[in-house]
């Protein structure tokens, strides 16, 4: 276990991580930007972006690996890998309730079903095109700022993203999301070079 989580640079990266998520949603709190889009106008809030270090450091922690060793271990490495990303999510989600509590910014809870969101987009991805799956999320993120609102300003309900933070939709999005991704990782964690 000690080895897997050096290996993984869990002790590292994923404590830097959610470092980095956890001063980018303080200092962004609720704070709204415009940003250009094609199709109406986008006003997104700027806390939207915050998942992108957790998706990032997980990635880099995912592609940290020993693949003979793995291969020819008997521990449950692919279970080892769906418990680190679920307690990744769990830390920003209970990071963004807290923040949400503490500092009445209503977005930061948003910020962790995002993190939800975008972490398992990134799972479903890494099983098609392998390492370049963190570009997915960040591709998707450009995708909802450029296409994803009305011209009133509200967001299109496939956004997921700058949904407000009680939308069930998106909660319901997220999580299904999230469990794919899970489920797509505990398939082909060993079969990923």
């Amino acid at each position: 276990m000690i080895w897997w989580i050096k290996t993984r640079r869990a002790h590292s990266v994923l404590p830097a991580a959610l470092a980095g998520y956890l001063l980018y949603v303080l200092v962004s709190r609720n704070t709204f930007v415009p940003l250009p889009s094609i199709v109406g106008a986008s006003n997104v809030v700027l806390s939207s972006f915050a998942p992108i270090p957790v998706v990032v450091g997980l990635a880099m922690s995912l592609s940290s690996r020993l693949p003979a060793a793995e291969a020819s271990g008997t521990r449950q490495i692919p279970r080892m890998d769906a418990v680190l990303a679920t307690t990744v999510v769990a830390a920003a989600v209970a990071i963004g309730l807290l923040l949400m509590n503490v500092t009445d910014a209503t977005q930061a809870a948003a910020a962790g079903r995002n993190t939800a969101f975008l972490v398992g987009l990134f799972l479903c991805a890494k099983a098609v095109v392998g390492q370049r799956a963190v570009l997915i999320p960040v591709a998707w993120l450009m995708a909802v700022v450029l296409l994803g609102f009305r011209a009133s300003g509200d967001p299109y309900p496939w956004t997921i993203v700058p949904e407000p933070a009680g939308a069930p939709h998106a909660a319901i999005g997220a999580a299904v999301l999230f469990l794919a991704g899970i489920m797509t990782l505990l398939r082909t964690s060993r079969k990923l070079s």
